[in-house]
C-alpha cells in the first residue's frame, strides 16, 4: 500500500464513520426522548402522511363520542319529562273515572276537577321547561329539530341521527287533553258550555267546564283522549327508546374503531424502545472505536519522516 502525506484514505474513512455513527446516535436519542419513531417527514415520508390521517381520525372519533353522549344525556332529559307527563295523564285518567261514577255531588265533583286543572297546569310546565342546552324540546317551538352528528365524517347519511321524530309536544294543547276547567264560584263566569266533545274537540278554543256541567259522558269522551295522549308519549318514548341503543352502540362502536386506528397509528409513529436502546449503545460504541481509530489513521502520515530521516 503507497504512503501517501497530502490525502489520507484511512482518516477520510473514519471520519466518514463518526459522522454516520454521531447521526445514529442523534436519531436513537431523540427518539427515546420523545417517543416518536417519526419526528420529521423525512425519517417516514409515506408512514407519516398515513399516520395523520389516522390521527385525523382518531380526534373525529373521540369528538363523535362526545356528540353522543351530548345526545343521550339530552334524551334522558326529554325521556324525564315524558315519564312525569304520563303520570300526571294516569292520575288525570283515575280522577276522571273516578268522577265518572256518578254518585258524587257537584261540589265533590268539582274537587275532582280542581286536582285534573293542576295536574293539567302541571303537564304544561313540564312541556316549558324540559330544555337541554336551551333548546325547548317538548313544547313544539323547536323548529329546526334535533340531528345528531354521530361520526367523524361529513356524509351526513353515515354521520348523522335525526332524533326529532322522538320528541313529544307535552303541551296540554297539542296532545287534545285541554280543558278550560273554571270554579262553579268565579267572579263573572258565564254560563259554562259543553265539556270534552270527542274528536271536534278544538284545543285552541277549550271549553270551559265544572263542576255542574261535565257530564258522565263528556267524561268518558275526554277518558278517550287521555288514552290517545297516554299512547302518543308512550310511542315517543319507546322510539326514544330505540335512538339511545342505537346511539350506545354506535359510541361502543367508535370505542372498538378508535382503538384500531390507535393501534395502527402507534405501529407508525411511537418509538420501540428496547430497540432504540439498543441502537444508541451500538452508535456509542462505534463513534468511540471511530474516534479511536481516526487518531490512529492520522498517526500514518508521519511514517514519512522516519523516511526522511527526521
Amino acid at each position: 500500500m503507497a504512503l501517501y502525506v497530502n490525502t489520507n484514505i484511512n482518516a477520510m474513512i473514519a471520519q466518514r464513520s463518526i459522522n454516520s455513527a454521531t447521526s445514529g446516535l442523534q436519531s436513537a436519542i431523540t427518539r427515546l426522548s420523545t417517543g416518536y419513531k417519526v419526528n420529521q417527514a423525512g425519517d417516514d415520508a409515506a408512514g407519516l402522511c398515513v399516520a395523520q390521517r389516522l390521527d385525523t381520525q382518531v380526534r373525529g372519533n373521540k369528538r363523535a363520542m362526545l356528540n353522543v353522549e351530548d345526545g343521550l344525556n339530552m334524551m334522558y332529559i326529554v325521556e324525564g319529562g315524558m315519564s312525569a307527563a304520563t303520570e300526571d295523564l294516569q292520575r288525570i285518567r283515575e280522577l276522571c273515572l273516578q268522577a265518572a261514577n256518578g254518585i258524587y255531588s257537584e261540589d265533590q265533583m268539582q274537587t275532582l276537577m280542581n286536582e285534573m286543572r293542576e295536574r293539567l297546569a302541571d303537564i304544561d310546565v313540564i312541556a316549558n321547561t324540559t330544555t337541554f342546552n336551551g333548546l325547548n324540546l317538548t313544547n313544539g317551538t323547536n323548529t329546526k329539530g334535533i340531528v345528531l352528528q354521530s361520526g367523524s365524517g361529513s356524509d351526513k347519511a353515515n354521520n348523522s341521527i335525526d332524533v326529532t321524530s322522538a320528541l313529544t309536544n307535552l303541551r296540554a294543547t297539542a296532545l287534545g287533553i285541554a280543558l278550560n276547567i273554571v270554579s262553579m264560584t268565579a267572579p263573572g263566569a258565564s254560563t259554562p258550555a259543553e265539556g270534552y266533545m270527542g274528536d271536534d274537540y278544538d284545543p285552541t278554543n277549550p271549553a270551559t267546564v265544572n263542576g255542574a256541567t261535565w257530564t258522565g259522558d263528556n267524561i268518558r269522551e275526554y277518558i278517550e283522549a287521555l288514552d290517545k295522549a297516554i299512547d302518543t308519549i308512550s310511542q315517543n318514548r319507546s322510539q326514544l327508546g330505540a335512538y339511545q341503543n342505537r346511539l350506545t352502540s354506535v359510541s361502543n362502536n367508535l370505542t372498538t374503531m378508535n382503538e384500531n386506528y390507535q393501534r395502527s397509528y402507534s405501529q407508525i409513529m411511537d418509538t420501540d424502545m428496547a430497540e432504540e436502546s439498543a441502537n444508541m449503545v451500538k452508535y456509542q460504541v462505534l463513534q468511540q472505536t471511530s474516534a479511536a481509530m481516526l487518531s490512529q489513521a492520522n498517526q500514518i502520515p508521519s511514517i514519512a519522516l522516519q523516511l526522511l530521516g527526521q
